[in-house]
C-alpha cells in the first residue's frame, strides 16, 4: 500500500443512504469487516424526510440554538440533515437509537459523539451531496469535492502546495494537472479534519506523494513521513465527485466492541479507577 503498514485494510468506497430509514447494510458490514465505513446520501432526498418543525428542537437539543440562528430556511434544513445523518450513522454502529445521541464540538468545531469516544466520525458536504465516515480504529478525516472543480490555472500551486509537489505537478500532463490537483486538495483537507485543525493548518507545511488512490505523507521538504498508522486514499462517489479519506489506525485491541450497550467511556472507566483507588 505505497508503504502503509500492509496490515491495515483499505477502506471500502461510501454506500448510498437514501433517508433515515437507509439502507444501513453495507455501512455495518463495511464496520464489522474493518473497522471503517463511508455514507453518501443526497440533500434533497433527506430534506424531503425532515421532521416537522414543531419536533426539531427536542430532536436537536443543544444544536438547536445553532440551528436556529441560521438566515433562512435551506440553511437550517442543510443543518438538520447533516446532524441526523452523523446521528443515524452513528446509531449502526453503537447499536442504538439515533435520537439517543448527542453531538458535542471541541474548540475547533470538530463533531464527537458525547460519552461515546469508541468512534469517531467525520462530515463533508457540497452542493446536493452529503458525506459520512466513521471509525472505530481511531480518528478520521474526510472531504469531498465536485471532480470537475478547476483548480489547475487557479494559482492553486502557490497557495496549497510544498516546493516539491510544485515539482511533480510540473511533470502532469496538463490533461491530468486538475485531477491531480484535487487529489492532493481533497487529501490535505481530510488529514487537516482527522487532526481537527482544519484550513488553520497551512496546506504549504504538509504535502503528499499521490500514486493512484493513495497518498503518501510527506514533510514540506518532501521527506516522507514514516507514520504506518496513518494511511491515506480518494475514491470516486457516484454523482461525479472526489472523496478522500485520512485515517488513523490507532486501535488498542484487534477488534474494539463500539455497542452503546458494551463499550464505555474511557473517561468514566478512568474516573471508576481513580474512585476505587480512592
Amino acid at each position: 500500500m505505497n508503504g502503509a503498514d500492509p496490515g491495515l485494510v483499505l477502506p471500502p468506497p461510501p454506500s448510498r443512504v437514501g433517508g433515515p430509514a437507509g439502507p444501513w447494510a453495507n455501512l455495518l458490514h463495511d464496520l464489522e469487516s474493518t473497522g471503517f465505513g463511508m455514507v453518501h446520501a443526497s440533500l434533497s432526498e433527506w430534506r424531503a424526510q425532515l421532521p416537522p418543525e414543531d419536533v426539531r428542537e427536542d430532536i436537536l437539543g443543544r444544536d438547536w440554538e445553532r440551528y436556529s440562528k441560521l438566515a433562512n430556511a435551506p440553511l437550517r434544513d442543510r443543518f438538520l440533515a447533516t446532524r441526523l445523518l452523523i446521528r443515524h450513522t452513528a446509531a449502526v454502529a453503537l447499536g442504538t437509537e439515533p435520537y439517543a445521541l448527542e453531538l458535542r464540538y471541541g474548540l475547533n468545531g470538530r463533531v464527537h459523539l458525547r460519552g461515546h469516544d469508541q468512534i469517531d466520525v467525520s462530515l463533508s458536504h457540497t452542493a446536493d451531496l452529503l458525506l459520512c465516515g466513521i471509525t472505530s480504529l481511531g480518528v478520521v478525516g474526510i472531504d469531498t469535492e465536485p471532480a470537475d472543480r478547476r483548480l489547475s490555472g487557479q494559482d492553486v500551486e502557490r497557495l496549497m502546495c510544498t516546493e516539491p509537489e510544485r515539482r511533480r505537478i510540473a511533470r502532469v500532463p496538463e490533461g491530468e494537472r486538475n485531477g491531480h490537483l484535487l487529489s492532493l486538495w481533497t487529501l490535505k483537507e481530510a488529514y487537516s479534519k482527522a487532526l481537527g485543525q482544519g484550513l488553520r493548518f497551512p496546506f504549504t507545511e504538509f504535502g503528499f506523494r499521490v500514486e493512484g488512490r493513495h497518498g503518501r505523507l510527506e514533510r514540506a521538504d518532501g521527506t516522507l513521513v514514516e507514520d504506518h498508522t496513518w494511511q491515506f486514499t480518494t475514491c470516486p462517489v457516484p454523482g461525479g465527485h472526489l472523496a478522500a479519506v485520512a485515517l488513523q489506525d490507532t486501535r488498542r485491541s484487534g477488534r474494539p466492541d463500539t455497542r452503546a450497550s458494551t463499550a464505555l467511556n474511557r473517561q468514566i472507566l478512568a474516573a471508576i479507577k481513580q474512585s476505587r483507588q480512592a
